[in-house]
């Protein structure tokens, strides 16, 4: 991959695009007026474009890009935000000073709200196996204005980690969060879920094993959580208690530990 500027080039975007460059180990190209379909045909690369609102990244073979935004967490949090009850806050029991494990990160919809639920005194990680992704969503937390500072502070809050989740669990310690989390991409096409195209092209599609819920009861506290298309199999499989939820096209399943 290769980081470019925006349009026109100014030193603010060029200053970004070089510490992005350095941070991520990606080499910076200067535009020197070449369209990014130019720039792309020329270095036969995927290219992460800084701007002034956002960066995003454009596939070598793909036309869309693909981008940070807090997605459906931004209408969840707002409901919380009101006090209305969150579906995997209360199935993860989550509450201040919480600490929360997302094995699958995707654009951190679930870590913005277990952030809010957990609090200043919890702790949220989420892991992310594609570096690209990684870097997506790692700057969007850390930039994104959604003009609400409490949504905002949940976002700086969360931790991004560049591993694979298996390997993440392997080097963790025993006990040391109170809630690992599951969410991989659904095996049946959910009707409706347009918005996550862009992002299964990047992301790192990693099936859960044996191996890996073995690692989650070692880590997890309190209880292992995973979000499925409601008929998936993996409910019985590693077996978690499926809490079935009407008209909704995912369930979540849960492990107790303790």
């Amino acid at each position: 991959m290769i980081i470019t500027t925006a349009g026109r080039t100014k030193s603010p975007l060029v200053k970004k695009a070089n510490r992005l460059s350095e941070s991520y180990n990606f080499p910076y190209i200067e535009r020197n007026k070449l369209s990014l379909a130019q720039l792309k045909e020329k270095y036969h690369d995927d290219v992460l474009v800084v701007g002034k609102e956002k960066i995003f990244l454009l596939l070598e073979n793909e036309e869309e890009p693909v981008f940070f935004h807090p997605n459906s967490a931004m209408f969840r949090a707002k409901r919380f935000l009101k006090g209305e009850k969150d579906p995997l806050v209360s199935i993860a029991g989550l509450t201040e000073g919480m600490s929360f494990l997302d094995c699958t990160l995707g654009l951190a919809s679930d870590c913005i709200i277990a952030s809010m639920a957990v609090g200043l005194s919890g702790k949220v990680t989420g892991v992310e196996g594609n570096k690209l992704l990684y870097l997506l969503v790692k700057e969007g937390l850390q930039t994104w204005n959604s003009g609400i500072d409490e949504i905002d502070l949940s976002m700086r809050q969360v931790k991004v980690d560049l591993k694979d989740h298996y390997s993440f669990l392997m080097a963790s310690d025993n006990n040391s969060y109170d809630v690992v989390y599951f969410d991989p991409m659904f095996e049946t096409p959910v009707k409706g879920s347009n918005g996550l195209s862009g992002i299964k092209k990047v992301a790192m599609h990693s099936s859960l094993t044996a191996e890996t819920i073995q690692e989650a009861k070692r880590v997890a506290r309190k209880r292992i959580i995973l979000k499925d298309h409601w008929k998936s199999e993996r409910f019985d499989y590693f077996g978690f208690n499926q809490i079935k939820r009407k008209t909704a096209t995912f369930h979540y399943g849960v492990i107790e530990i303790s």
